[in-house]
């Protein structure tokens, strides 16, 4: 029998039962990452009419490190984001630091889109890691607001392109072979935002055989990717060798959740252990419930493998 899959709310609800003292963050932050988590699937049509897919994994390119998404055309992308933003924007304009924007923000998400859209230019560069400097100078946008906020707009664009892209059963192309062995997203470049050791793997037809569980995958929340990753590894430095990697955990009632962190180039990663969970959290919404171990790696001085809107002290 599959593990129940929790919702964003049933998530933070748990996360809230057992550290009643972040609910304030997670309350302000449950309606936002709610509605993102729901857009992925409204916009599965619009992206593919929109002409966004992704390409054929190649061999060659994944052994070199090249994300699917490199220096691949987003044209097409300013629709999808402006569906996006319709719903996301009177969320995000209700935070105190992006509210005294929310006109120009309107004014650059919500208008029509047109033949040499600055919307795609933008999907390209935030996946790209370029600067948006110039996009927001000339959409009268702050460019950190205008990052802060495409982050959350192109983010269901980008997983409703994972998601078209993934069959129904079976591993993702990126997982075959070990077609893909970096630690950065096999879709768009990103660093994970958490990982993920799993279940054991039941066999319906024949309740003696199972794996034994505790692979571990990295997941983007850029654009929902997930990918298998060796667990003595080091995502950002590659590093493996003996003792590289370390974990903090809560003594007690920790249900799986951890950091793992580089002793060579200090960064982390959370990470839950499914095995010790009867039903998978949304992954999004339990990283920013972690965000009390985020904390304590502050203290030590380690640094997140990707900063997000709840790490960046």
């Amino acid at each position: 029998m599959a593990a129940k899959h929790q919702s964003v709310a049933d998530t933070l609800a748990d996360v809230t039962a057992r550290r009643p003292v972040l609910e304030p963050v997670l309350r302000a932050f449950e309606p936002l990452l709610s509605a993102g988590d729901a857009l992925a699937g409204k916009l599965a049509k619009t992206v593919r009419e929109a002409g966004l897919r992704l390409p054929e994994l190649q061999w060659d390119r994944a052994q070199q490190g090249v994300s699917l998404l490199a220096g691949v055309s987003l044209t097409g992308a300013a629709g999808p984001m402006r569906q996006a933003a319709e719903e996301l924007l009177p969320l995000l304009t209700t935070i105190e630091a992006v509210a005294p924007h929310a006109e120009a923000l309107r004014a650059f998400f919500l208008r029509p889109a047109d033949a040499d859209d600055t919307r795609d230019a933008l999907a390209e560069a935030m996946v790209a890691g370029r600067s948006i400097e110039s996009i927001a100078s000339d959409g009268g946008v702050d460019p950190e607001v205008l990052a802060f906020v495409t982050g959350f707009v192109l983010s269901p664009v980008l997983h409703a392109m994972v998601a078209n892209a993934l069959p129904e059963d079976g591993e993702a192309p990126w997982d075959k072979d070990g077609a893909w062995q970096q630690g950065y997203c096999p879709v768009c470049g990103a660093f994970p935002t958490i990982a993920w050791l799993d279940k054991p793997l039941l066999d319906e037809k024949n309740a003696y055989l199972a794996g034994g569980g505790g692979k571990k995958h990295l997941h983007c929340s850029q654009c929902g990717a997930g990918w298998k990753f060796l667990r003595g590894a080091c995502p950002s430095c590659g590093k493996e060798a003996s003792g590289t990697m370390e974990m903090l955990r809560e003594a007690e009632a920790a249900r799986g959740e951890r950091l793992d962190w580089c002793t060579k180039c200090n960064t982390y990663c959370p990470t839950v252990d499914l095995r010790e969970r009867e039903a998978v959290p949304n992954l999004d919404a339990l990283a920013l419930g972690m965000m009390h171990l985020d904390m304590v790696a502050a203290r030590k001085k380690l640094r997140p493998l990707r900063p997000s809107f709840w790490n960046m002290y």
